[in-house]
């Protein structure tokens, strides 16, 4: 029962506004939840319908209900293929910025001040930058007559140029480069809130460093672990600007194959289904690496 305080108060605001107390939470959040629909739900319901609409070239689209796209998906094997590429692409990006982000953050957390401050700035520069600059600046580097291959043969290393360009190396290493500075951030952010006295009494008890960081460090920071790589394989699952610049038609992922029914061959619903299909396996994915975290030692972490 509130207080006598709490109910003129509650007077006070139903005075002052004309609405019941209890609806003012849900009036807050009335506009974000119009747009979250506006935006989100109704596109999504567009492209759920969509996607089991026919297509004719002569005709154009059909709009009589079938399941005739994603039976086609599944049964060939070139859209099965562009599947676990993407996957792949996705998996190998989360690993080796996983690999590559730790060390940056665990050094970041140790200096302070301006160093600090310097060196982030210097890691976030990279998304000041045009997705797209960025990622021709590869061009420059993997090219024929790229930077690697001009050392190289400069260097007597290479007889012929390297190929390098649209293969699946290149599209990992340019993706990597886009997504890095999320997986470091996530770590760089866990790893601050570890408390500097466990790190002590550590130390207190014998514990050489390998020990703390094996022990301690690595186990606290498992948070920025998950969070990091939840984020990089969700937006390297779905990139479509870099593997199209530096996989171009040889390294096809699904987001290539969307663009490509939808702008090239005008099949809208069959790049609808294409586009649905890879947002219930990434979703799908991300809630069965959930529960398994949430089944194993560190569920904690997302309670």
């Amino acid at each position: 029962m509130p207080s006598p305080a709490q109910a003129a108060r509650l007077v006070l605001v139903r005075t002052r506004t004309g609405v019941k107390p209890y609806l003012t939470p849900w009036l807050l959040v009335l506009p974000a939840t119009l747009m979250f629909v506006a935006l989100f739900l109704l596109p999504m319901l567009a492209l759920f319908v969509s996607s089991f609409h026919g297509y004719d070239p002569n005709v154009g689209i059909i709009r009589v209900l079938s399941v005739q796209n994603y039976v086609k998906f599944v049964s060939d094997p070139y859209y099965r293929e562009a599947l676990v590429r993407t996957l792949r692409i996705a998996l190998m990006v989360t690993i080796l910025s996983g690999l590559l982000g730790y060390p940056v953050a665990y050094h970041l957390n140790q200096v302070g001040g301006r160093t600090r401050t310097y060196l982030t700035l210097a890691i976030l520069s990279p998304l000041l930058v045009s997705l797209v600059i960025r990622t021709f600046g590869w061009l420059i580097i993997l090219g024929p007559n790229g930077v690697i291959n001009f050392l190289g043969r400069g260097l007597g290393i290479l007889g012929a140029p390297l190929k390098l360009m649209y293969t699946e190396g290149a599209v990992i290493v340019g993706t990597l480069h886009v997504y890095l500075p999320f997986m470091v951030l996530a770590l760089l952010s866990s790893l601050q809130n570890i408390d500097p006295n466990l790190y002590q009494a550590a130390s207190n008890l014998g514990a050489d460093p390998v020990r703390r960081f094996v022990h301690v460090t690595l186990p606290l920071s498992l948070p920025g672990i998950l969070a990091g790589s939840l984020i990089v394989f969700s937006l390297s699952v779905s990139s479509f600007v870099t593997p199209a610049i530096l996989g171009g038609a040889r390294v096809k992922v699904m987001a290539y194959l969307v663009w490509e029914e939808d702008l090239v061959m005008l099949n809208w619903p069959f790049g609808a289904a294409i586009a649905f299909i890879l947002l219930v396996i990434t979703i799908a994915i991300m809630l069965i690496y959930h529960r398994i975290l949430e089944a194993g030692r560190y569920g904690v972490v997302f309670q």
